[in-house]
Order: C-alpha cells, then structure tokens, then sequence
C-alpha cells in the first residue's frame, strides 16, 4: 500500500505506515491510500500542495512488458489448457455435477420449510401469478409480461404455443 499525509501543508507519499513515520516527522495526518505508486503520484500532482516522495520504486504491479512476457509463456502448447480436459477429467467433472445436489448432498435434506416460509412462498407465488401472464411472440417463444402491459402486434397471451396458427 501507498499512504498519502498531510503534514502542515504539504503532501508525504511514503510506503511506511502512520506507526512507523509518527516519530519521524511529527504532526501526519493520513489523507489517501493507493494500491500502485503511480496512483498516488497522479493524485497527488493534482494537488495544490507541495509534495515530498520517500517511495524509491518507479513502479509498483506488473509493467506491461512483464505482462506481454507472462502472455507469451503460456501460449500455444505451453498453455496448460492446450491439449483440452482428459476423458477421466470429464468423467469426473460429470459425476460430480450429476451428485452435488441429490439426496444427502441437497442443502434441504431432511428438512422442511417452517410454516411461516411456506406462507411466504406461498404469497410470493400470488403476487407473482397476478402482476404476470404468459405471452407468446411470433416465433412461438413464451414470454412472461407484466399483466397491465400493452400486447406487441403479432403476439397472443396464453402459453400454449401450438394453440396459434403463424
């Protein structure tokens, strides 16, 4: 972290903390923080303050020429995803899709809704039924439209989508 202080009436950018400064120069008052120095550098020349940098470093992350270099080294059939998911990984993959939710694994195994969460459930699904109804678009695709909606031209309220004749 990058810590921005005011001290009098100018600006300290320092990597140090409030603790670690406090017996340095006294009277800090911690203004800002930044992930990256160049962050706070650009902040701070914004300022109308004079500024005083302690941070030694140019730059703080990764350079953009590191992230060409880390992008070149995973191309191709360096790429550890090149060669694509192996039959057993799929397999597993699979299996583990097809169990994360069935009997002992189910969050609500054993249990029931209290009385009061079936209720309201129960009201949720009301409301729901009366401010929506089901249309269906040229295409036979079923939508569900607020109720006091206009019908777009061509479009049929129901659900059932053989019931229409294109």
């Amino acid at each position: 972290m990058i810590f921005i202080y005011l001290q009098h009436h100018h600006l300290l950018i320092s990597e140090k903390t409030h603790r670690e400064l406090r017996d340095e120069h006294a009277g800090l008052e911690l203004i800002r923080t930044f992930r990256t120095i160049q962050d706070a550098r650009s902040w701070a020349a914004k300022q109308s303050r004079d500024v005083l940098d302690l941070v030694q470093k140019q730059h703080t992350g990764i350079t953009p020429a590191g992230r060409e270099r880390m992008r070149e080294r995973k191309r191709g059939a360096n790429n550890p995803n090149a060669g694509g998911l192996s039959p057993e990984h799929r397999a597993k993959i699979s299996r583990n899709k097809q169990m994360a939710y069935r009997g002992e694994h189910n969050p609500m195994y054993n249990r029931r809704h209290t009385r009061s969460a079936r209720l309201k459930i129960g009201l949720a699904n009301i409301r729901r039924k009366n401010m929506l109804r089901w249309a269906v678009d040229l295409s036979g695709r079923e939508h569900m439209l607020p109720r006091n909606s206009q019908l777009p031209p061509g479009w049929a309220w129901g659900r059932n989508r053989h019931s229409r004749s294109f």
